[in-house]
Protein backbone atom coordinates (compact mmCIF):
# COMPACT_ATOMS: atom_id res chain seq x y z
CA UNK A 1 0.00 0.00 0.00
CA UNK A 2 1.68 3.66 -0.86
CA UNK A 3 1.15 5.77 2.30
CA UNK A 4 -0.68 9.07 2.04
CA UNK A 5 1.36 12.06 3.03
CA UNK A 6 0.52 12.89 6.82
CA UNK A 7 -1.27 14.33 8.09
CA UNK A 8 -4.23 14.57 6.27
CA UNK A 9 -7.11 16.56 8.35
CA UNK A 10 -10.30 16.22 6.36
CA UNK A 11 -14.17 17.58 6.08
CA UNK A 12 -16.67 15.74 4.95
CA UNK A 13 -19.38 18.03 3.49
CA UNK A 14 -22.45 17.17 1.97
CA UNK A 15 -23.45 20.23 -0.59
CA UNK A 16 -27.09 20.18 0.26
CA UNK A 17 -26.69 20.51 4.18
CA UNK A 18 -23.15 22.56 4.00
CA UNK A 19 -25.56 25.61 3.43
CA UNK A 20 -29.47 27.33 4.35
CA UNK A 21 -29.61 26.91 -0.02
CA UNK A 22 -28.22 23.37 -0.18
CA UNK A 23 -26.58 24.02 -3.44
CA UNK A 24 -22.97 24.50 -4.81
CA UNK A 25 -23.55 27.69 -5.80
CA UNK A 26 -23.81 29.22 -2.40
CA UNK A 27 -21.06 26.94 -0.94
CA UNK A 28 -18.72 28.67 -3.55
CA UNK A 29 -17.22 30.74 -0.41
CA UNK A 30 -17.14 27.12 1.86
CA UNK A 31 -13.86 26.55 0.37
CA UNK A 32 -11.63 29.10 1.93
CA UNK A 33 -12.91 28.66 5.53
CA UNK A 34 -12.73 25.42 5.61
CA UNK A 35 -8.78 25.79 4.77
CA UNK A 36 -9.04 28.40 7.45
CA UNK A 37 -10.68 25.57 9.94
CA UNK A 38 -7.43 23.70 9.64
CA UNK A 39 -8.14 21.16 7.02
CA UNK A 40 -6.44 20.95 3.94
CA UNK A 41 -9.01 18.11 2.26
CA UNK A 42 -12.69 17.59 1.59
CA UNK A 43 -14.50 14.76 1.36
CA UNK A 44 -17.61 15.10 -0.76
CA UNK A 45 -20.86 12.94 -0.62
CA UNK A 46 -22.05 11.99 -3.84
CA UNK A 47 -23.76 15.10 -5.60
CA UNK A 48 -24.63 13.31 -8.95
CA UNK A 49 -28.22 13.12 -10.56
CA UNK A 50 -30.84 11.10 -8.32
CA UNK A 51 -34.74 10.24 -8.81
CA UNK A 52 -36.18 12.18 -5.78
CA UNK A 53 -39.51 10.69 -5.99
CA UNK A 54 -37.86 6.87 -5.89
CA UNK A 55 -35.38 7.51 -3.34
CA UNK A 56 -33.92 10.26 -1.14
CA UNK A 57 -30.43 8.36 -0.94
CA UNK A 58 -27.31 10.63 -2.87
CA UNK A 59 -26.20 6.75 -3.42
CA UNK A 60 -28.73 6.10 -5.98
CA UNK A 61 -27.48 7.63 -8.79
CA UNK A 62 -29.31 8.12 -11.85
CA UNK A 63 -26.64 9.76 -13.76
CA UNK A 64 -23.24 9.55 -12.53
CA UNK A 65 -21.90 12.46 -15.30
CA UNK A 66 -24.49 15.16 -14.39
CA UNK A 67 -25.05 16.90 -10.59
CA UNK A 68 -28.17 16.56 -9.21
CA UNK A 69 -30.81 19.39 -10.31
CA UNK A 70 -31.60 20.89 -7.07
CA UNK A 71 -27.45 21.19 -6.22
CA UNK A 72 -26.55 23.09 -9.64
CA UNK A 73 -24.71 21.90 -12.60
CA UNK A 74 -21.59 20.59 -13.64
CA UNK A 75 -20.02 23.41 -14.39
CA UNK A 76 -20.64 24.50 -10.51
CA UNK A 77 -19.10 21.35 -9.20
CA UNK A 78 -15.97 22.05 -11.44
CA UNK A 79 -16.39 25.80 -10.37
CA UNK A 80 -16.13 24.81 -6.51
CA UNK A 81 -13.67 22.15 -7.41
CA UNK A 82 -11.50 24.77 -8.34
CA UNK A 83 -11.99 26.94 -5.34
CA UNK A 84 -11.01 24.35 -3.16
CA UNK A 85 -7.68 23.95 -5.38
CA UNK A 86 -7.52 27.76 -4.73
CA UNK A 87 -8.05 27.15 -0.63
CA UNK A 88 -5.39 24.38 -0.66
CA UNK A 89 -7.92 21.35 -0.59
CA UNK A 90 -7.91 18.33 -2.41
CA UNK A 91 -11.15 16.94 -3.29
CA UNK A 92 -12.20 13.56 -2.93
CA UNK A 93 -15.51 12.32 -4.01
CA UNK A 94 -17.73 9.59 -2.78
CA UNK A 95 -18.16 7.32 -5.82
CA UNK A 96 -20.85 4.65 -5.47
CA UNK A 97 -19.79 2.45 -8.46
CA UNK A 98 -21.32 -0.72 -6.84
CA UNK A 99 -24.99 -0.29 -7.67
CA UNK A 100 -27.18 2.52 -9.71
CA UNK A 101 -30.90 3.13 -9.43
CA UNK A 102 -33.11 1.39 -11.25
CA UNK A 103 -33.75 4.52 -12.94
CA UNK A 104 -30.21 4.82 -14.27
CA UNK A 105 -30.22 5.15 -17.80
CA UNK A 106 -27.66 1.73 -17.72
CA UNK A 107 -30.72 0.09 -16.69
CA UNK A 108 -32.41 0.43 -20.29
CA UNK A 109 -29.23 -2.93 -20.50
CA UNK A 110 -30.24 -5.55 -18.09
CA UNK A 111 -27.17 -7.36 -19.15
CA UNK A 112 -24.79 -4.80 -17.30
CA UNK A 113 -26.66 -6.06 -13.77
CA UNK A 114 -27.18 -9.17 -11.89
CA UNK A 115 -30.11 -11.02 -12.25
CA UNK A 116 -31.96 -13.73 -10.79
CA UNK A 117 -33.27 -16.45 -12.15
CA UNK A 118 -36.60 -15.09 -13.58
CA UNK A 119 -34.14 -12.34 -15.53
CA UNK A 120 -35.19 -10.00 -12.67
CA UNK A 121 -32.48 -7.44 -11.78
CA UNK A 122 -31.33 -7.87 -8.29
CA UNK A 123 -30.54 -5.51 -5.16
CA UNK A 124 -27.09 -5.79 -3.11
CA UNK A 125 -26.82 -9.21 -1.44
CA UNK A 126 -27.11 -9.13 2.08
CA UNK A 127 -28.19 -5.49 2.55
CA UNK A 128 -31.16 -3.98 3.00
CA UNK A 129 -30.28 -1.56 -0.41
CA UNK A 130 -33.71 -1.92 -1.53
CA UNK A 131 -33.43 0.94 -3.39
CA UNK A 132 -30.66 0.81 -5.75
CA UNK A 133 -29.58 -2.39 -8.46
CA UNK A 134 -26.24 -4.23 -8.68
CA UNK A 135 -24.02 -3.69 -11.26
CA UNK A 136 -22.68 -6.76 -12.86
CA UNK A 137 -18.58 -6.32 -12.47
CA UNK A 138 -18.06 -8.86 -15.09
CA UNK A 139 -19.43 -7.37 -17.74
CA UNK A 140 -16.78 -5.43 -19.63
CA UNK A 141 -18.93 -3.03 -21.12
CA UNK A 142 -20.73 -2.07 -17.31
CA UNK A 143 -16.82 -1.66 -16.47
CA UNK A 144 -15.64 0.40 -19.18
CA UNK A 145 -18.51 2.58 -18.34
CA UNK A 146 -17.62 2.47 -15.00
CA UNK A 147 -13.88 3.54 -15.65
CA UNK A 148 -14.98 6.30 -17.71
CA UNK A 149 -17.29 8.05 -14.94
CA UNK A 150 -14.20 8.36 -13.28
CA UNK A 151 -12.29 9.59 -16.33
CA UNK A 152 -14.80 12.13 -16.09
CA UNK A 153 -14.93 13.44 -12.63
CA UNK A 154 -10.74 13.45 -12.59
CA UNK A 155 -10.50 15.45 -15.91
CA UNK A 156 -12.27 17.80 -13.78
CA UNK A 157 -10.33 18.16 -11.39
CA UNK A 158 -11.17 15.52 -8.52
CA UNK A 159 -8.38 14.11 -6.69
CA UNK A 160 -9.83 10.79 -5.74
CA UNK A 161 -12.35 8.69 -4.52
CA UNK A 162 -13.81 6.64 -1.85
CA UNK A 163 -15.29 3.47 -3.54
CA UNK A 164 -18.43 2.78 -1.87
CA UNK A 165 -19.14 -0.58 -1.41
CA UNK A 166 -16.14 -1.84 -2.75
CA UNK A 167 -16.16 -4.95 -1.05
CA UNK A 168 -19.15 -6.35 -3.53
CA UNK A 169 -16.41 -5.58 -6.30
CA UNK A 170 -13.72 -7.65 -8.12
CA UNK A 171 -10.20 -6.57 -6.71
CA UNK A 172 -8.76 -6.90 -10.66
CA UNK A 173 -11.47 -4.67 -11.65
CA UNK A 174 -10.87 -1.94 -9.11
CA UNK A 175 -7.08 -2.19 -9.44
CA UNK A 176 -7.87 -1.92 -13.62
CA UNK A 177 -10.07 1.35 -12.69
CA UNK A 178 -7.30 2.71 -9.99
CA UNK A 179 -4.36 2.26 -12.51
CA UNK A 180 -6.20 3.46 -15.74
CA UNK A 181 -7.22 6.86 -13.38
CA UNK A 182 -3.61 7.29 -12.43
CA UNK A 183 -2.63 7.27 -15.93
CA UNK A 184 -4.67 10.22 -17.16
CA UNK A 185 -4.48 11.77 -13.87
CA UNK A 186 -0.65 12.67 -14.01
CA UNK A 187 -0.63 13.34 -10.17
CA UNK A 188 -1.12 11.11 -7.31
CA UNK A 189 -4.82 10.34 -6.44
CA UNK A 190 -6.40 9.65 -2.70
CA UNK A 191 -8.09 6.22 -3.69
CA UNK A 192 -10.00 5.12 -0.55
CA UNK A 193 -12.29 2.13 1.00
CA UNK A 194 -13.51 1.35 3.56
CA UNK A 195 -12.33 -1.10 6.75
CA UNK A 196 -8.96 -1.86 8.32
CA UNK A 197 -8.78 -5.88 7.51
CA UNK A 198 -10.27 -5.08 3.73
CA UNK A 199 -7.73 -2.88 2.79
CA UNK A 200 -4.39 -4.72 4.44
CA UNK A 201 -4.80 -7.10 1.42
CA UNK A 202 -5.48 -4.64 -1.36
CA UNK A 203 -2.49 -2.13 -2.06
CA UNK A 204 -4.02 -0.52 -4.93
CA UNK A 205 -5.65 1.80 -2.29
CA UNK A 206 -3.64 4.62 -0.11
CA UNK A 207 -6.54 4.57 2.39
CA UNK A 208 -9.09 3.52 4.42
CA UNK A 209 -11.64 4.59 6.42
CA UNK A 210 -11.31 2.82 9.93
CA UNK A 211 -14.36 1.41 10.63
CA UNK A 212 -13.33 -1.08 12.62
CA UNK A 213 -11.91 1.54 15.11
CA UNK A 214 -15.44 3.46 15.03
CA UNK A 215 -16.83 0.69 16.44
CA UNK A 216 -14.38 0.25 19.34
CA UNK A 217 -14.85 4.04 19.65
CA UNK A 218 -18.66 3.10 20.72
CA UNK A 219 -18.21 0.93 23.68
CA UNK A 220 -14.58 1.23 24.67
CA UNK A 221 -12.94 4.68 24.42
CA UNK A 222 -9.85 3.91 26.16
CA UNK A 223 -8.75 0.98 23.40
CA UNK A 224 -9.85 3.12 20.85
CA UNK A 225 -7.46 5.61 21.76
CA UNK A 226 -4.23 2.70 21.68
CA UNK A 227 -5.92 1.87 18.40
CA UNK A 228 -5.79 5.23 17.18
CA UNK A 229 -1.69 5.34 18.61
CA UNK A 230 -1.09 2.13 16.77
CA UNK A 231 -2.57 1.73 13.86
CA UNK A 232 -0.56 2.60 10.91
CA UNK A 233 -0.19 5.65 8.85
CA UNK A 234 -3.08 4.46 5.70
CA UNK A 235 -6.00 4.71 8.20
CA UNK A 236 -8.48 7.87 8.37
CA UNK A 237 -9.91 7.85 11.88
CA UNK A 238 -13.40 9.33 12.19
CA UNK A 239 -16.24 9.64 15.11
CA UNK A 240 -19.29 10.93 12.83
CA UNK A 241 -20.15 10.20 9.31
CA UNK A 242 -22.69 10.49 6.65
CA UNK A 243 -25.55 8.96 8.60
CA UNK A 244 -25.12 11.75 11.13
CA UNK A 245 -24.71 14.50 8.82
CA UNK A 246 -28.08 13.36 7.05
CA UNK A 247 -29.73 12.52 10.11
CA UNK A 248 -29.54 16.12 11.17
CA UNK A 249 -27.60 15.20 14.12
CA UNK A 250 -25.05 16.92 16.10
CA UNK A 251 -22.15 14.50 17.44
CA UNK A 252 -22.27 16.16 20.80
CA UNK A 253 -25.79 14.43 21.01
CA UNK A 254 -24.15 11.15 19.93
CA UNK A 255 -21.63 11.31 22.00
CA UNK A 256 -22.40 13.37 24.98
CA UNK A 257 -19.64 13.93 27.75
CA UNK A 258 -17.74 12.11 24.68
CA UNK A 259 -16.86 13.35 21.86
CA UNK A 260 -14.66 16.83 22.88
CA UNK A 261 -12.38 14.31 24.81
CA UNK A 262 -12.42 11.74 21.29
CA UNK A 263 -11.69 14.72 19.12
CA UNK A 264 -9.22 16.57 20.48
CA UNK A 265 -7.19 13.32 20.91
CA UNK A 266 -7.70 12.90 17.22
CA UNK A 267 -6.76 16.60 16.64
CA UNK A 268 -3.37 15.79 18.47
CA UNK A 269 -2.64 12.81 16.49
CA UNK A 270 -0.51 12.19 13.26
CA UNK A 271 -2.79 10.19 11.73
CA UNK A 272 -4.98 11.12 8.93
CA UNK A 273 -8.58 12.43 10.52
CA UNK A 274 -12.01 12.83 8.95
CA UNK A 275 -14.55 15.57 10.64
CA UNK A 276 -18.22 15.66 9.91
CA UNK A 277 -20.04 18.72 8.83
CA UNK A 278 -22.96 17.95 11.14
CA UNK A 279 -20.31 19.44 13.59
CA UNK A 280 -21.13 22.99 12.09
CA UNK A 281 -24.92 22.70 13.03
CA UNK A 282 -23.00 23.17 16.83
CA UNK A 283 -22.65 26.71 17.77
CA UNK A 284 -20.01 26.16 20.70
CA UNK A 285 -17.99 24.05 17.73
CA UNK A 286 -14.93 25.52 16.77
CA UNK A 287 -16.32 25.85 13.14
CA UNK A 288 -19.30 27.36 14.10
CA UNK A 289 -17.61 30.46 12.25
CA UNK A 290 -18.89 28.17 8.84
CA UNK A 291 -22.56 28.90 10.30
CA UNK A 292 -24.02 31.23 7.74
CA UNK A 293 -25.04 34.46 10.01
Amino acid sequence: MQHMKSPLRILEISIPHATHEGTIHAAMGLPRQIAAGGFNAVFVLPWMKVNRALSLSPYACTDYLDVNDTLGTVDDARQWINQCHSAGLRVVLDMPLNHTSPAHKWANNKTWYCRDDTGRVITPKATSWYDVVQLDHTNSAAVQECAEVLRFWVNLGADGFRFDAASFIPDAVLKDWMSFIQRIARRDLLLWCDGEEYAQSRPFFNGYLNHEAFKLAKSNPEGWEERVRKTSNDAIFYLTNHDTLHAGNCPNDEWPGVYQRMRSKLECSEQHVMQSWSEWKDPASRYSFMLEK
